[in-house]
């Protein structure tokens, strides 16, 4: 977690120490990591970096599809910035849940998952999760709330 939202970092052999973005990046990309930004346009979480046009020659690649993204229209927003900035996509389940494991992904017949997403040589996949599994997961929420 940073200042501006979520950053995920892939390929890596320390934990990252700092939480401002631009450090972040520069840490992950220090240990040959590879910076993606998970469901950049999320309007509902509160988690969620809004990536600009500052940003996008900083990362590597965008999470083109997230199963918990309750609209298909913040998936489609981050299907189109990466296209008009030439990002490849990647795509997660993002699973809280046994049952949402596996619904979004990547596939690719490279041996080199690290490259594969660089090059975008990869098809992604996807289905989204239970509007039942958001319900659960904020009553889970509200639960540990109350109970402290």
């Amino acid at each position: 977690m940073t200042e501006k939202g979520e950053v995920t970092g892939l390929f890596l052999h320390d934990e990252i120490k700092s939480r401002h973005l631009k450090d972040v990046i520069a840490e992950i990309k220090s240990q040959g990591g590879i910076v993606i930004v998970p469901h950049p346009f999320d309007g509902l979480r509160h988690s969620a970096f809004h990536i600009t046009e500052e940003y996008a020659g900083l990362i590597d690649a965008i999470e083109g599809f997230n199963s918990r993204c309750v609209f298909q229209k913040y998936n489609t927003m981050a299907l189109e910035f990466a296209a008009g900035h030439n990002l490849p996509v990647v795509g997660g389940s993002d699973a809280h849940y046994a049952n949402e494991i596996g619904l979004a992904g990547i596939i690719t017949n490279s041996d080199d998952i690290r490259k594969a997403i660089i090059q975008a040589d990869l098809t992604l996949f996807g289905k989204r999760s239970s509007i039942m599994n958001h319900v659960r997961t904020k009553i889970g929420k509200s639960w540990r709330k109350i109970t402290g």
